[in-house]
């Protein structure tokens, strides 16, 4: 794990660290939030797709964490510097080694996943609840079923259970639980296929918004400027219920 900055507060070293149990932990960066950045209620925690690393959402991270909060970007399991396992790539993996350092991150997180990692922070939203998880934002990611895009390469694992089983009870679960969700899918992307935007479109009104950003799937992440802008008035508008942080003191941590 690594902290960006010479002023960066070390979070805490997670219960599970050390003495000799064999669990292998997440590789991550902890970056504070900077001044002139912010739009995000309080500390956030982002997760990549397949193929990225904690590198992938930094710029998002950066424009959107202000001051006295945190930006937590893990590298998931077989991703970057963190361990990997010749098998365990279910969501539910996934979300268990964050649930190893849940210890360790802020008491209140707005989590944002980029594809699979979208899947992944849906799964942990649910798992941690509304009193941990205040905001979810799913980058291009269905929750919906397609075994025709499995394919049986070196990822096969990870792609047959990412793709052969269904997650579209996720919204309903996480909207009985009270967290907010922002879906935003690829104008190029086939990712959410129509019958999906339609249904997600659908819920308008309750606590899942769906918007349509620039790009494809492969790239549709990068278009910073528009992601941001679209998830501050998620944060801001969309959900007034969603508590700021106009009160947070400079060099606190979130």
């Amino acid at each position: 794990m690594s902290v960006a900055g010479p002023e960066d507060r070390v979070l805490p070293t997670p219960a599970l660290a050390g003495h000799g149990s064999g669990v292998q932990l997440l590789d991550y960066d902890a970056v504070p939030g900077r001044s002139g950045a912010g739009g995000a209620p309080g500390s956030m925690l982002l997760l990549h797709g397949f193929g990225g690393d904690k590198t992938q959402l930094r710029p998002i991270g950066d424009a959107l964490c202000p001051p006295g909060s945190v930006a937590v970007h893990p590298s998931l399991r077989a991703h970057g510097d963190s361990h990997r396992p010749a098998w365990g790539y279910s969501v539910l993996d996934f979300s268990a080694d964050l649930h190893r350092v849940a210890d360790i991150l802020p008491d209140e997180v707005h989590l944002v996943g980029y594809s699979y990692g979208g899947l992944v922070a849906a799964v942990s939203a649910v798992t941690w609840g509304a009193s941990r998880v205040r905001s979810l934002v799913v980058i291009d990611q269905s929750f919906d079923a397609h075994p025709a895009l499995h394919e049986a390469d070196e990822w096969a694992e990870g792609s047959l259970l990412r793709w052969t089983y269904d997650f579209g009870h996720l919204p309903d679960l996480l909207e009985r639980l009270g967290v907010p969700v922002l879906v935003l899918a690829g104008a190029g992307s086939r990712n959410i296929l129509p019958d999906e935007r339609e249904r997600l479109a659908a819920r308008g009104g309750g606590m899942l918004r769906l918007e349509t950003i620039r790009g494809s799937h492969a790239d549709c992440y990068r278009n910073t400027a528009e992601i941001t802008a679209v998830m501050r008035d998620f944060y801001q508008n969309g959900f007034p219920g969603i508590p700021g942080r106009e009160n947070a003191e400079e060099g606190e941590v979130a």
